[in-house]
C-alpha cells in the first residue's frame, strides 16, 4: 500500500469512452484500498477517442456519488471546460461536492481542474459556447476570480460584471470550508501559467517531456513572482500503461491500440514513448524520474483500461512505492499537493 506521506499520485479516467457510474466508482475503491492520493476524471459529454454514441456521465454528479462513496481519496475534474457551466453554478455545485465529501485532516477531499474546453464538437452538439482560443482564456478568467470571489469568507456580497459572468450582491452560503483546491490546467508558458499564478493553488500540464516540463516549471515561477506569490505546486497528467513484463505489457497496450488507435501498433506506440508512461515498471519509473527531476510535484495517471483493475495493484506495488526513494527535496511535502 502506498504510503501516506509519498508523493501525490493519483489516478485519472475518461468516464465518456463508454464508462458508467458502477464502473467509475469499482476503480475509485480499489484506489482508495491502494492508498492512491485520489482519482479524477474527464468532464466531457461526448467521446475523444471512441465512436459515436458512446455513453457519458456528467462529471460533478459522478464526484457528488463518490464524495458519498469514497472515505479518503481526493475526488475532482482534470479539467472541467468554463465552458460548460456559467461560474457561479459552477462555483454552488463544487462547493456542494465538497460539502458531501468532508475534508481529511483538515484538507479538502475535492480539486476542480479548469480549462478553456477544447473539444468543438461537444460544444456545438450541445449548445455550449465555442468562441476563439482569446475568448476562451478570457472566459476562463472570469470563471476563476468568480469563484474566489464566491467563495472568499472574507466578502459576504460578491458583484461581479465581466465580460461574461454578470453578479450583482451575490450572497453565497455557506461558504465552503475548507475551499476547494483549485487547479490550473494547461501547457502554455504565458496565459496558462499567467492564469495559474494570480489564481490557482496549482498547475497541472498533459504530457510534457523533461525538457518541456522544465521550460514550463522556469516560466510558472517567474509568473508567480511576478504576482507576488511563492511558486506554486506543477504536476503531470500522462497516460500510463505498464506491465510487469515486456509480453504483459504489450498485451495492455494492444488492448488500449484497439479501443483509440489511429495508425499501426508500433508506430502509434513509438510516437507516444517521450509523453507517455509505458513499459515495465523500471521503464515507467525512469520515465517519472525524468520528470521529477525537472520538477513536478505529483502525478496523475490515465488509466485508459478502467476493467483492468490488476494494472492498478502493479503500478502502486512497482513505481508509486518506489518513487518516494528518489523524490528530490525540491518536491518534498511542504510543497506537495
Amino acid at each position: 500500500m502506498i504510503g501516506a506521506e509519498q508523493m501525490p499520485f493519483s489516478i485519472t479516467l475518461e468516464p465518456q469512452e463508454g464508462e458508467t457510474y458502477q464502473d467509475v466508482l469499482a476503480v475509485a475503491r480499489r484506489v482508495e484500498a491502494l492508498g492512491f492520493a485520489g482519482l479524477y476524471r474527464s468532464d466531457h459529454y461526448a467521446p475523444v477517442w471512441g465512436g459515436e454514441g458512446l455513453a457519458s456521465t456528467d462529471a460533478w454528479a459522478t464526484l457528488a456519488g463518490l464524495a458519498r462513496d469514497t472515505e479518503r481519496i481526493t475526488i475532482g475534474t482534470m479539467v472541467s471546460p468554463v465552458t460548460f457551466r456559467p461560474a457561479a453554478n459552477l462555483a454552488k455545485v463544487i462547493a456542494t461536492v465538497g460539502q458531501m465529501a468532508g475534508a481529511v485532516d483538515g484538507r479538502t477531499r475535492v480539486h476542480v481542474g479548469l480549462g478553456t474546453g477544447w473539444l468543438e464538437a461537444e460544444h456545438t452538439m450541445f449548445g455550449f459556447p465555442f468562441d476563439d482560443l482569446g475568448a476562451r482564456f478570457r472566459r476562463l478568467e472570469e470563471h476563476l476570480r468568480v469563484l474566489r470571489g464566491l467563495w472568499d469568507p472574507g466578502t459576504p456580497r460578491f458583484s461581479f460584471d465581466g465580460e461574461f459572468e454578470q453578479l450583482k450582491e451575490a450572497v453565497f452560503a455557506a461558504k465552503p470550508d475548507p475551499v476547494p483546491r483549485v487547479v490550473l490546467g494547461g501547457s502554455g508558458r504565458r496565459r496558462s501559467a499567467g492564469l495559474a499564478a494570480r489564481y490557482a493553488d496549482e498547475m497541472n500540464t498533459p504530457f510534457p517531456t523533461p525538457a518541456s516540463f522544465r521550460a514550463l516549471r522556469a516560466a510558472l515561477d517567474e509568473a508567480c513572482a511576478a504576482a507576488g506569490r511563492d511558486p506554486i505546486p506543477l504536476t503531470v497528467t500522462a497516460v500510463c500503461v505498464i506491465g510487469a513484463d515486456e509480453a504483459e505489457f504489450r498485451r495492455r497496450a494492444e488492448r488500449l491500440h484497439v479501443r483509440i488507435g489511429d495508425r499501426p501498433f508500433d508506430e502509434w506506440l513509438e510516437q507516444r514513448s517521450d509523453t507517455w508512461a509505458l513499459g515495465t515498471p523500471e521503464r515507467v519509473l525512469e520515465h517519472l524520474t525524468g520528470l521529477i527531476e525537472a520538477g513536478a510535484a505529483g502525478f496523475s495517471l490515465q488509466h485508459l483500461l478502467p476493467d483492468d483493475l490488476d494494472m492498478l495493484d502493479l503500478l502502486a506495488e512497482s513505481v508509486a512505492d518506489r518513487l518516494e526513494e528518489i523524490r528530490p527535496e525540491a518536491t518534498a511535502p511542504d510543497r506537495a499537493v
